[in-house]
């Protein structure tokens, strides 16, 4: 088949830039010849504009042009079919034209595969016109009503037979919080063989083009700006997004909790849950009726006229959450009910990456095209995908948890249950134990160590040497993790939790020596997790506080996301766990079952937690690349471009091409990026982690920010190696007294720890900067410091006066005494080749974070094109030609290093001065 040729001019909702028509036409062949991209274009210059307009014209034209080219195809095969056949050569001609008539068959089917789709779109559209909003159909409900009676003759029996027996007789609430008898460790999960045709319909589908970046409101960003371009009513578009960002259930919403949603989400599918519950339909609270119907949104009308509404209307996540409330549909299905139709899918990071989210979510990549947007940090994003970490508090609160729950229901479960829960928690306390103790059962040589031997430092582990060395690797981790996912017990354990109030108390008993084997009866597994005292009187205080209705939850302590804990609070061992931490411990459990024993590795941090590493993130992605028609990564800055030619697409670099752009700004008049060696009294800046904590470093950095802030107005944003660094530097600043020395010209704001504080500093930055806009003395504008890697690092933009000079303090390398960064450098040099400049993988990869995080930073600055700004890096290194290369093109282009700080000032008064003068 011909290839197509990228058009003279592309739908652009106004003149393009010639870097935007450059980059239309670049990604037009890109995709037209099956190619792997890597697309840089810094911010402000209209990437996903021309993301959009590049990949859906091509998308209009490729479809086009290969159903004109099928039906060329067939019309020539059979003006070939009547030639003569008589003479010599007869035999061979009729075999030929019987190969001749096979492809010519396929290229029918596939023709009349397209116009089936064309007229499912043709249908789509008119039944849009006349779709009525209907009810759930009266045999739906009948059954609904046998599965309640049901249900609730099963209690009824179950309670007299308790009174029988002189045992307690539970509650219909609580009576829910009992696990369903587990029969067989072969459960499919409910999960069915496909139909081979709608195997294939979904195979084929029609040609796609998967779209994803980082967050969600970076998707609702490009899906408004589809919805601004001439695609809007011709593309099928759909967004993908979780059952947390798209339930329009407040009951299940409200949960919290990403896997608890799901869970519940699939439960009220399968009509379990016969208790009485609030639901709300149209905002407004309904009497209480009967959830054994399962989700009120989840009915197949209403999910239909949805799914119709999606794909021939253009929304973002917010609106399809509108549409779902108003139609009274669950958005998440509807949108994967539309899926196959669709033509452009948008969905976040996570749902591509991780494949079995990808399946879950009914996307197909064979033959599709996939754009990574936003992907400066792909690997590290799989990588995190992949990675689990697990606290020792969260596996004391689920021990705590567990056996609670078994001290209160285990005369009522069945031995199966009593046996899974006996061996989750043999595995915990195991866990405990390498954790509390800090040393291993066996050493590497498998002989004993003592406890003189321990190292308060974290330990590196592959999976099978974890699994010996905490006596856990004769369990079925396989069957027990089944057992979790197909038994809810996470879910049960967070019912039984908010049913007394929420909170669980720690407590420790003694571990059985040897897991429980598949032969215990059930009176030894009910034993293992006999009650104890403190147990009992706890469940008994909350049973007492559980008659007081009215009483205020406010005083229970919320737990804390690891990700946002202060240093005081890791050490600060919590004794209330809010809600079921056996998540992160399925987690965890479900990356010791699913990850590569080759590339992942187990990190002991002795009292504090355990992180399940994933060494080689690239390999996750192979499988796209191979797949996919065409891949392409874009992003502000792509460098090092060799991160991704050698790692992302190492499967296929012969079919890499590159595309860079400048910025569509002035580099003269509108930027100035200085390398500067030297402070203002000419010591050197040396910021690497043996002299950066020299006074007079620091001294300098202060005169340089004192400087700096007499001539900038505006705001002047300063990036720094690391938290500890920059608190290092505040209290030195402070104690010499060069801070209040710039707080006189600029109010000095701190990037915050926590981030709920985040939006109040911006907020409070932003106000200052305009307030003080035009002060002749005094405070004109301010100063915030950030950190790099930070919360103000990324997804800020500091676009005209709030970043009119970017200063970066250093070279944010990490820390090269971590375990894992050693582990990940190791793997590297030992499997990935040395580069043509002689550089072990491992030392590539290491310069690449640190590159990577400068070029982040700095992009923060010139987001469009009448934006204006300075950017100054402080330090030696910057002016070596291997950093120059590393930075983008745009800042490498222009960057200058003047000879010493006062040429450099005298260069930044004159810029600001220039621009000055133009605005008057």
């Amino acid at each position: 088949m011909s290839e197509l040729q990228s058009p003279e001019e592309f739908p652009f909702p106004f003149p393009p830039y010639d870097i935007q028509k450059d980059f239309m036409h670049a990604l037009f062949d890109v995709l037209e010849k099956g190619q792997l991209g890597i697309f840089e274009s810094p911010t402000g210059t209209g990437k996903s504009l021309s993301l959009i307009c590049g990949a859906l014209t091509w998308l209009q034209q490729h479809n086009q042009h290969h159903k004109s080219e099928l039906m060329r195809k067939i019309q020539e095969t059979e003006s070939s079919s009547r030639a003569d056949e008589s003479g010599p050569d007869w035999f061979t001609a009729a075999t030929k034209r019987r190969e001749e008539e096979e492809v010519a068959r396929g290229w029918r089917k596939e023709l009349g595969r397209l116009e089936k789709e064309e007229e499912r779109v043709r249908q789509l559209r008119e039944r849009r016109k006349v779709i009525k909003r209907t009810e759930v159909k009266k045999m739906d409900e009948e059954f609904d009503e046998l599965f309640r009676d049901l249900h609730e003759v099963q209690e009824s029996v179950r309670r007299e037979l308790n009174e029988i027996n002189g045992e307690e007789t539970l509650g219909a609430e609580e009576s829910e919080l009992l696990l369903d008898e587990y029969h067989s460790d072969d459960d499919d999960g409910g999960g069915g063989v496909k139909d081979s045709q709608d195997e294939e319909e979904e195979e084929h589908g029609c040609l796609k083009i998967i779209y994803c970046s980082r967050t969600h409101s970076q998707l609702s960003q490009f899906v408004r700006e589809v919805q601004r371009s001439s695609f809007s009513s011709d593309i099928r578009t759909v967004s993908l997004a979780s059952r947390q960002n798209l339930c329009v259930n407040e009951q299940v919403a409200r949960l919290g909790n990403m896997t608890l949603i799901n869970d519940r989400c699939v439960e009220l599918q399968r009509g379990k849950k016969g208790r009485s519950s609030k639901v709300e339909l149209d905002g407004s609270t309904s009497k209480k009726r009967k959830s054994s119907s399962g989700c009120p949104f989840y009915r197949q009308n209403a999910l239909q006229g949805l799914s119709d509404q999606l794909l021939l209307e253009v929304q973002d996540i917010e609106q399809m959450v509108t549409s779902g409330r108003k139609s009274k549909s669950c958005p998440y299905y509807a949108a994967r009910h539309a899926i196959r139709d669709a033509q452009l899918v948008v969905v976040p990071y996570n749902t591509l990456l991780h494949e079995g989210t990808r399946e879950a979510s009914g996307i197909r990549l064979k033959g599709n095209v996939v754009i990574v947007d936003e992907a400066h940090n792909l690997l590290e994003t799989i990588s995190g995908i992949h990675s689990v970490m697990l606290s020792l508090r969260q596996l004391r609160g689920s021990r705590s948890q567990l056996l609670q729950y078994v001290d209160r229901y285990g005369k009522r479960l069945c031995a199966r249950n009593l046996l899974y829960i006996n061996q989750i928690i043999f595995f915990i306390n195991a866990l405990i134990k390498m954790l509390d103790t800090g040393y291993h059962h066996t050493q590497t040589d498998g002989a004993p160590a003592s406890k003189q031997d321990s190292s308060e430092t974290s330990k590196v582990l592959n999976v099978s040497r974890f699994l010996v060395n905490t006596l856990t690797d004769n369990l079925n981790l396989f069957k027990l993790l089944q057992y979790i996912d197909h038994s809810k017990i996470a879910h049960k354990l967070h019912s039984f939790s908010q049913h007394f109030e929420g909170s669980i108390t720690i407590h420790r008993r003694q571990k059985p020596s040897h897991p429980p084997s598949s032969s215990s009866s059930s009176s030894s597994a009910a034993a293992a997790a006999s009650p104890s005292s403190s147990t009992s009187a706890f469940l008994a205080r909350l049973t007492a506080q559980k008659s007081n209705q009215n009483k205020s939850k406010e005083n229970v302590k919320p737990s804390v996301p690891e990700s946002n804990k202060t240093e005081e609070e890791e050490d600060d061992d919590d004794e209330v766990v809010g809600r079921s931490p056996l998540l992160q411990v399925r987690a965890f459990l479900g990356a010791l079952v699913f990850g590569s024993g080759k590339e992942g590795r187990v990190v002991v941090t002795p009292g504090r937690c355990l992180k399940y590493l994933l060494l080689d993130p690239a390999s996750h992605f192979s499988e796209i690349v191979a797949q996919c028609r065409s891949v392409v990564v874009a992003g502000g800055t792509m460098r090092p471009v060799s991160e991704f030619r050698d790692q992302v697409f190492r499967e296929g670099r012969e079919r890499v091409v590159t595309f860079s752009c400048g910025h569509v700004v002035s580099a003269s008049r509108q930027l100035l990026p200085l390398a500067i060696a030297r402070g203002p009294s000419s010591y050197t800046f040396d910021f690497t982690y043996q002299h950066r904590g020299d006074p007079k470093v620091m001294d300098e950095v202060g005169r340089v920010l004192l400087n700096v802030s007499r001539v900038v107005c505006g705001g002047v944003v300063v990036f720094l190696p690391s938290y500890q660094y920059e608190k290092q530097v505040v209290a030195h600043l402070t104690a010499s007294g060069a801070l209040a020395s710039i707080a006189g010209k600029k109010q000095v704001f701190r990037e915050p720890k926590k981030s709920n504080q985040l939006d109040a500093v911006l907020t409070n930055y932003s106000r200052i900067i305009r307030q003080t806009h035009g002060n002749t003395s005094g405070v004109n504008g301010a100063l915030l410091l950030c950190v790099v890697g930070g919360k103000m690092s990324e997804g800020i933009n500091f676009s005209d006066d709030l970043g009119r000079c970017v200063v970066m303090v250093g070279l944010p390398y990490p820390n090269t005494h971590s375990p894992e960064l050693k582990e990940k450098m190791n793997y590297l040099n030992t499997h990935m080749p040395t580069g043509s400049d002689g550089q072990q993988a491992g030392s590539v990869f290491y310069k690449n974070l640190c590159f990577k995080a400068v070029n982040q930073s700095i992009g923060r600055a010139i987001r469009h094109r009448n934006d204006y700004a300075t950017i100054l890096l402080l330090d030696h290194r910057y002016t070596l030609d291997s950093s120059v290369s590393a930075l983008p093109d745009w800042i490498s282009q222009h960057l200058q290093k003047p000879q010493n700080f006062s040429q450099a000032f005298g260069q930044i008064v004159k810029f600001f001065k220039g621009r000055k003068e133009e605005t008057t």
